[in-house]
Formats: structure tokens, C-alpha cells, sequence
């Protein structure tokens, strides 16, 4: 139990970290605007690509770090 708490914390702080340094962000940001020039409102595109991407770097680091754990107690106990 304490294998799989320690791979998710470590594989989320791990997966942030990475996703942050490699995944670039280029949002789209779309501005209404009133007639005369002053804006309006702002809006900020989603990139579902980004969000999919980071969550797949998050789930292989926790399972890297999992499997990691696991081969590591096997040998301890050896």
C-alpha cells in the first residue's frame, strides 16, 4: 500500500515536472472587441492535445516509478 501511494505522489511531481519542461503551450487567446477598441472579453483556447499529452506522462512516470519500487523490494528481499 505504501508502494502505491509513494508511485503516485513521486510519478505526479515527476510527470508535472517533465510535462512542464517539454510540452510546449501556445494557446490561443481570441479577444472581443467593442466599437471603439476597447476589449470586450477575452477567451482562452483549450488544447486537449496538451491535457491528453501530460496525462500520459504522468500515468508512465507513476508506473515507471511503480515497477521501479516493486523490482527494488524484490531485490532487498533477495
Amino acid at each position: 500500500m505504501k508502494k502505491g501511494w509513494c508511485s503516485l505522489i513521486c510519478g505526479l511531481i515527476l510527470g508535472l515536472i517533465i510535462s512542464f519542461f517539454t510540452l510546449d503551450y501556445n494557446g490561443w487567446k481570441m479577444h472581443r472587441m467593442g466599437e471603439n477598441g476597447e476589449v470586450i472579453s477575452a477567451i482562452n483556447e483549450i488544447d486537449f492535445d496538451l491535457i491528453t499529452n501530460f496525462f500520459l506522462i504522468v500515468l508512465v512516470s507513476i508506473l515507471v516509478i511503480y515497477i521501479l519500487l516493486a523490482v527494488l523490494g524484490k531485490i532487498r528481499k533477495i
